[in-house]
């Protein structure tokens, strides 16, 4: 029940603060990965986190981040489980830190005259980033233990950054990647040093810090959000780093009072909602920002970074904290209950770096900076049942979950106890304890999805229904009443001929082995089974789908891939009466890549397939094999995604081609996409994402296979290429 106690009043203070003592059921939806989150943190081995500090230079260039991002998870989990095995491995490991500290407070991992930043050698530009994250860690784990000896270490890293980028002559911006971005989200942790201490040297520093983001040299965080909004404009858009950013001015609008630092990031939270979230609740492909409301799913564009989810996940639970607002609560539920969950491994063991939506996780137990973020995310999920108002006597429910929690209310303990079967079944019931009669009120979240909310003498107010100040007794209990069930969402922007399936809080998903199923006009008389855990309880026809009428078994996207199969969310949603391809149930092939990753032929314009990177000397193709002759006079092609390092076809040398095989068994050129742009293996040309091409065919050819063929690209790299497609097919428009 330990709440922290800030040395600095806050310019806007927070409305909510998370009860972090909540301890969820591991059997719970969320318990059992916080218990698998538990194994997985008394299980690293520290030696290999700790040894760039014990013996500089480290392993490779932000090796260090992940002793910090350790700590922190550890500590957020230390305070929600009391484990002792945890809190004596936390102990051990800031013991270790803090030694070897050296005298000038530096905290970081490499070696001397190539610190911070301040050598020409691109590889001494994550220093600050490491210390970042070493003082995330200490903070963490002094606010939880209060053991001041990490208060201390930190304060000495802290004043060594402002002796040399406040008092110092150097510049943070050249001292991190990605146009400052990386040096400059140490704001966060020197802004939580005021808050700790007191020192204006800190604020300083971090007001220091946010002029420098205006430098000729900078990436324009907090102008660009006040003028824009867009967060594809700031900086080179790297999506992990900005987002480190924002959570720190979130943490210097708390002291400042300034409200241009809490609009910006307010701003730059609503923006990605609006273009760039993913319905699972993560941001980003390619790591980067892009272009408002393309939002690619499959593998090949590295979407959904855990790295992101969980910066992602801070800065909305940030923004809860000191808003209030229902839709910050309503985003980390989305958030929890779905992309975070469906990167992690089951029993806690693994991490998936990236998390497509179409195609396949690749889980990890190794040392990377996603299988580090990935606890910290898990961590908070305990933290996010339970909160209390800071300024009166009022407990918050904001999640539905097994789980209990003591809380101080009207100066005395309460004890809440959560009983909830959310996300399978509806309904809660909250039940308080306590020795005497207290007085406070009570504040639970109306989820979007819930059906039929309602709470016995509760008022209604902005997502919420609240409970009036009064005497509560001991043993008295809150009945909380709601239903879900499934419902359809619409894809809009790049998903906008798509719909997914939803139960309650779920994304629901579906195996992606073989043919693709495709999913146009079933939605109109969905059937959904008993709902229990078995997969098998959804199911939906796909009357359209490559080889003929499919069954889709459907369940939980948090709860899929782990096997190593693929999964997909969205599905194609077109109007009846859609015109098949005479390749309709044809064999899909390509020159390269795995066939589990997208599809040339589901009907689905903005799903797309792509070859893996090759020999930029080798040819590229498509191809569509059936086992019987078809007759065709029309080719449709569209073009996937151009990405950084390329996709699209190279006409230097000539347009793609198309080939037919004939009865001979041989692929013989039929045309050629003539209508595509010039394009070279860097420039795509202006070639939009998903742009159509047909092809009409000087005479009707026979054949039992088509093939999309030509030469890669490589953008902004090389010499390696590859090429992406969204559709294949051909049609009869003539008569025989």
């Amino acid at each position: 029940m330990r709440r922290l106690s800030w040395v600095v009043p806050a310019g806007r203070p927070d409305l909510f603060e998370p009860v972090t003592s909540t301890g969820l059921a591991p059997e719970s939806y969320l318990g059992e990965r916080v218990a698998g989150n538990l194994r997985r943190l008394l299980a690293v081995d520290l030696a290999p986190l700790l040894a760039g500090f014990r013996s500089r230079p480290g392993e490779h260039p932000w090796i260090g981040e992940h002793i910090g991002k350790w700590l922190d998870a550890a500590a957020l989990t230390w305070a929600a489980t009391g484990d002792d095995r945890l809190r004596a491995k936390l102990d051990e490991a800031v013991t270790v830190l803090i030694a070897s500290q050296e005298d000038d407070g530096y905290l970081g991992t490499y070696a001397a005259g190539t610190r911070l930043g301040t050598h020409p050698d691109p590889r001494s530009d994550w220093d600050v980033w490491v210390h970042k994250y070493a003082l995330v860690g200490l903070l963490s784990y002094y606010a939880h233990t209060g053991e001041r000896r990490a208060l201390d270490a930190a304060r000495k890293a802290g004043d060594l950054l402002v002796a040399t980028f406040q008092t110092g002559s150097q510049d943070i911006i050249a001292a991190g990647t990605h146009t400052g971005m990386a040096a400059t989200s140490v704001l966060e942790p020197v802004v939580l040093l005021h808050r700790h201490t007191g020192d204006p040297r800190y604020l300083a520093f971090a007001e220091h810090i946010v002029a420098a983001w205006d430098q000729p040299n900078g990436p324009r965080v907090l102008s660009t959000l006040l003028d824009s909004g867009r967060v594809s404009e700031v900086g080179n858009g790297k999506a992990y780093e900005m987002l480190s950013n924002i959570v720190g001015l979130v943490e210097l609008a708390r002291i400042s009072g300034d409200d241009r630092h809490f609009t910006a990031a307010v701003r730059a939270w609503h923006d990605v909602v609006a273009h760039h979230r993913y319905i699972t609740g993560t941001a980003s492909f390619g790591e980067h920002f892009h272009r408002p409301d393309e939002l690619p799913d499959s593998t090949s564009v590295h979407m959904g970074e855990t790295c992101v989810t969980v910066t992602w996940l801070h800065l909305t639970r940030q923004l809860f904290a000191l808003t209030g607002e229902c839709v910050f609560a309503d985003e980390i539920e989305r958030t929890l209950f779905n992309h975070l969950r469906a990167a992690q491994l089951p029993d806690g063991s693994g991490w998936s770096y990236y998390t497509p939506l179409d195609g396949y996780r690749d889980y990890g137990p190794g040392i990377s900076c996603c299988v580090s973020s990935g606890p910290r995310g898990v961590a908070t999920g305990a933290a996010s049942v339970f909160a209390v108002a800071a300024e009166r006597d009022e407990l918050v429910v904001s999640l539905y979950q097994d789980a209990a929690a003591t809380v101080e209310l009207d100066g005395r303990a309460v004890r809440v106890t959560l009983a909830s079967a959310v996300p399978f079944d509806g309904g809660a019931v909250l039940t308080l304890d306590l020795d005497r009669p207290a007085t406070f009120s009570v504040r639970l979240r109306r989820p979007p999805w819930a059906d039929g909310f309602h709470v016995d003498g509760a008022a209604e107010a902005d997502g919420w229904f609240v409970l009036p100040t009064r005497e509560w007794q001991g043993g008295e209990r809150i009945t909380v009443r709601f239903g879900l069930g499934a419902h359809t969402v619409a894809g809009t922007g790049w998903n906008a001929s798509r719909v997914a399936l939803g139960w309650g809080p779920l994304v629901l998903a579906y195996r992606a082995d073989g043919p693709q199923p495709t999913a146009f006009d079933v939605f109109d008389g969905h059937d959904f089974g008993p709902v229990t855990r078995d997969p098998s309880a959804w199911r939906v026809d796909n009357r359209l789908a490559p080889g003929g009428q499919r069954t889709a078994v459907l369940a939980p996207f948090a709860d899929l891939g782990a096997d190593g199969g693929p999964t997909r969310v969205w599905l194609a949603h077109a109007p009846g009466g859609e015109d098949l391809s005479v390749l309709h149930g044809a064999i899909e092939s390509r020159s390269s890549g795995s066939l589990g990753k997208g599809s040339v032929a589901d009907y689905d314009p903005a799903a797309f397939a792509a070859t893996d990177v090759g020999p930029a000397g080798e040819e590229q193709w498509f191809a569509l094999d059936l086992d019987r002759p078809a007759t065709f006079d029309r080719v449709v092609v569209a073009h996937g995604r151009s990405l950084v390092h390329g996709g699209w076809f190279d006409t230097s040398a000539g347009p793609p081609r198309i080939e037919a095989r004939t009865g001979q068994g041989q692929w013989a050129t039929i045309a050629t996409v003539d209508g595509y742009p010039d394009t070279t293996a860097a420039d795509n040309g202006g070639l939009r994402a998903g742009e159509v091409f047909e092809v009409v065919l000087a005479a009707p050819v026979t054949a039992t296979g088509l093939r999309l063929i030509g030469t890669g690209s490589h953008g902004e790299y090389g010499p390696r290429v590859f090429v992406t497609c969204a559709r294949l097919a051909a049609y009869r428009t003539v008569s025989p």
